[in-house]
């Protein structure tokens, strides 16, 4: 009887686990969504976390932060000056649960406004994240986005593909 207990007090566990993580993944696209930098580095990242932003064909130097300082300096001056009036959902979210880490990927989509033309923009990509427990609660202590397209609607995803679309590069 115990080890049967023991058995479901695990993967009572792992689910309560995978199930923490989800939302976590859900609270990072509202506080992106909603511009609460602050409160993500705070929140969702671990203070020692590191962010990599990279196109998915390398046209683009990697965009890497360490750290809290740093992450909050790309979030309020990089994603800030490219999209506004975000909404990006994540999905087929895979997780793999050691213990007190975790790996995980997913897709993302988004839609926004460029703040400087006022165009409407697409885009998507794959987040892929190193977790850690801290003090009971799961953080983030790596991301990496690799985005596959972003771009204005207009012209297309397919047409213009990349970064280039927004940032002029």
């Amino acid at each position: 009887m115990d080890d049967a207990l023991n058995r479901c007090r695990q993967r009572l566990q792992q689910l309560d686990d995978r199930e923490q993580l989800r939302e976590l993944q859900a609270t990072y696209c509202f506080l992106v969504d909603d511009r609460r930098f602050d409160e993500l580095v705070e929140r969702w990242f671990t203070a020692d976390a590191r962010c990599d932003f990279r196109d998915a064909k390398g046209a683009i130097a990697p965009l890497i932060s360490n750290g809290g300082a740093e992450i909050r300096v790309f979030y309020t001056q990089v994603v800030a000056s490219l999209l506004d009036d975000m909404c990006h959902t994540v999905h087929n979210q895979r997780l793999t649960i050691d213990g007190e880490v975790a790996s995980g990927e997913c897709y993302f989509e988004l839609t926004a406004k460029h703040p400087a033309t006022g165009d409407a923009v697409v885009g998507a990509g794959r987040y892929l994240d190193r977790y850690r427990r801290v003090d009971g609660a799961w953080r983030c202590a790596e991301r990496t986005a690799i985005i596959f397209h972003m771009a204005p609607l207009a012209e297309g995803w397919v047409r213009r593909p990349l970064l280039r679309a927004l940032t002029g590069q």
